[in-house]
C-alpha cells in the first residue's frame, strides 16, 4: 500500500468515526469537567503532581478485565482479543468495559469487532459502540474497508444499523482514489446511501501534492447533490511538511464559499524530536476566515530515555470575557505526558491537564487533572494494565475519581497511549517542589481540538 493510500485509509477511518459514531458518543460522554476552579490562594502548581499511593490491581479484583486471547497473528483463522474492565470512572466513562477481537482471514484480509459498554441507568450494561471492520484487499491495487454500525433492533436483537464502505485505489503516476459510501438502514429494513464521498490524490511536483474532495448528500430532487468540497494542498522539504486544507460550503448565489481552513506544519528532528502545529481558521462576524484555535503538539526524548509530549491549545480567551471572534490567541490548556520504559518491560506513563479558569480567565493556568497508568508485561506476552484518575474535588485538591484493569496485547502498548503507573507519593496537605497539591487528572479536556 503505498503512501497516498494510507494516508486515504486513514483518513476515511477517522471520518468514519466521526460521522458514525460521534452522535452517540456525544450524548453518553458528555461529561466534560467546568473550566472554573478554585482560586489561585486554594490551588497551586507545585510541579509534577504525584498521586498518593495506590492499591495493587489485586485489591480490586471484580474490577478486573476478563481474559485475553491471544494467538499467532498473521495466519488464516488466527485472533487477537483485547478485553478491558473498568471500575468508577475515567474521563467521564464510568465503568467502561471495551472488547476488540482481530481476526485474519485468508487473502491477507482481516475483521475486527469492537464493543464498547457503560453500565445502564437501571442496571445491567449500555452499548456505546459496536460495531465490525473488515479489510480486503481486491487486488494489487485497490483495498476495500466495510464497516458495518449494530444497534438495537424492535425486539432487542443485534442488527446492522448503517453500513460504510470505502474503496482505495492507487493510480499510475503516483495518484490515489477513494470513493466511499454510507448507508443507513430505514424503516423497512432496507438501506438508504446518505453520503458519498470521492477523493482523488494527485502529486504536482517533487514534493507536493494535492487532493480533492467532494461530499455528496441527498438532494431536493432526490438524487445526490455536491454538499461540501476540500482541497488540501502538501509541501515536503527534508525534515518538514506543510499541509492547507481549505473547506467549501455551498452559499446562497449556487456558487461555493471558505467555511474553513486548516493549516498544519510538521518538523521533524534527526534525533526524533517531532512538533506539529495545527492552526484552524473559520469564519469571524463579516465572514472572513480568522485563527479560531491553535493546537501544537511537541514530541521528544528525555537524555534518560522518557518520552515526553505536551500538546498546547490556544484559542480566543474565554466566553467570560466576552470576547469576538479575532481575538489572538491565548494559550487555554496543555496536556503533558511522560512515558518511563522499565528494563523489567513495565511501562509507566503519567499525564496531567492545566487550563485556564472561565471565573478569572487572567489568573494563571491551573492543573485539573492527572492520570496515571502501568503496564506491566506477562509470561503470556501480553500487558496487564492499571489506570488512576484524579479530578478536582471542588476544593482545588485532587482526589482519585476511577480506576481500571485490562489486557492488552504487548504490541498494542503505544507510546502516544499513556500506560498510567500508580503515583507515588505525596499525600501532605501541603505539597513540596515534587509534588502538586490541588490538581486535578486530566479528566476530558475542556478545551477540545477542532476537526
Amino acid at each position: 500500500m503505498g503512501k497516498f493510500e494510507e494516508e486515504a485509509v486513514k483518513t476515511w477511518a477517522e471520518l468514519n468515526w466521526r460521522i458514525l459514531i460521534l452522535g452517540l458518543v456525544a450524548g453518553v460522554l458528555a461529561g466534560v469537567p467546568a473550566l472554573a476552579r478554585p482560586s489561585p490562594a486554594c490551588q497551586q502548581h507545585w510541579g509534577w503532581y504525584q498521586p498518593p499511593p495506590q492499591p495493587k490491581p489485586a485489591a480490586k479484583p471484580a474490577k478486573k478485565a476478563s481474559p485475553q486471547t491471544t494467538q499467532t497473528p498473521g495466519k488464516p483463522g488466527s485472533t487477537q482479543t483485547t478485553a478491558s474492565a473498568g471500575g468508577g470512572s475515567s474521563n467521564g466513562r464510568p465503568g467502561t468495559n471495551s472488547t476488540q477481537t482481530v481476526t485474519q482471514t485468508s487473502g491477507g484480509g482481516t475483521t475486527a469487532t469492537q464493543v464498547v459498554s457503560v453500565p445502564g441507568i437501571n442496571g445491567g450494561s449500555k452499548t456505546l459502540v459496536d460495531q465490525e471492520t473488515q479489510t480486503i484487499q481486491l487486488n494489487a491495487h485497490t483495498t476495500r474497508i466495510i464497516q458495518k454500525i449494530y444497534g438495537q433492533g424492535p425486539n432487542g436483537n443485534r442488527r446492522v444499523v448503517g453500513v460504510q464502505q470505502t474503496d482505495t485505489t492507487t493510480l499510475p503516476g503516483g495518484k490515489s482514489q477513494s470513493v466511499s459510501t454510507y448507508s443507513q438502514r430505514n424503516a423497512n429494513g432496507d438501506y438508504d446511501v446518505t453520503r458519498r464521498e470521492v477523493s482523488e490524490t494527485t502529486p504536482t511536483g517533487p514534493n507536493t501534492s494535492v487532493t480533492n474532495s467532494t461530499v455528496y448528500t441527498p438532494g431536493m430532487s432526490g438524487g445526490m447533490d455536491p454538499s461540501q468540497k476540500t482541497q488540501a494542498v502538501t509541501t515536503s522539504g527534508k525534515n518538514s511538511q506543510q499541509t492547507v486544507s481549505t473547506m467549501l460550503t455551498p452559499d446562497l448565489n449556487g456558487g461555493w464559499q471558505a467555511a474553513r481552513k486548516t493549516v498544519t506544519v510538521t518538523n521533524e528532528q534527526a534525533n526524533g524530536e517531532k512538533t506539529e502545529d495545527k492552526t484552524l481558521y473559520a469564519p469571524d462576524m463579516n465572514g472572513n476566515l480568522t485563527p479560531a484555535q491553535r493546537v501544537v503538539t511537541h514530541d521528544w526524548k528525555g537524555k534518560n530515555g522518557q518520552e515526553h509530549q505536551d500538546v498546547s491549545t490556544y484559542a480566543p480567551a474565554p466566553a467570560a470575557t466576552m470576547s469576538p471572534q479575532g481575538s489572538p490567541l491565548t494559550l487555554q490548556q496543555q496536556v503533558s505526558t511522560v512515558k518511563t520504559r522499565q528494563a523489567n518491560g513495565t511501562v509507566e506513563t503519567r499525564s496531567q491537564t492545566e487550563q485556564r479558569s472561565l471565573v478569572s480567565p487572567s489568573s494563571p493556568m491551573q492543573v485539573t487533572g492527572a492520570e496515571v497508568t502501568v503496564a506491566t508485561p506477562t509470561k503470556s506476552g501480553a500487558m496487564e494494565t492499571h489506570t488512576s484518575v484524579y479530578n478536582d474535588n471542588g476544593n482545588g485538591q485532587l482526589t482519585e475519581t476511577g480506576s481500571y484493569a485490562g489486557q492488552q496485547p504487548a504490541s498494542a502498548a503505544s507510546p502516544a497511549t499513556p500506560a498510567k503507573a500508580p503515583a507515588k507519593k505525596k499525600a501532605a496537605a501541603k505539597p513540596s517542589s515534587a509534588s502538586k497539591q490541588g490538581q486535578k487528572p486530566p479528566a476530558k479536556p475542556a478545551v477540545q481540538e477542532i476537526h
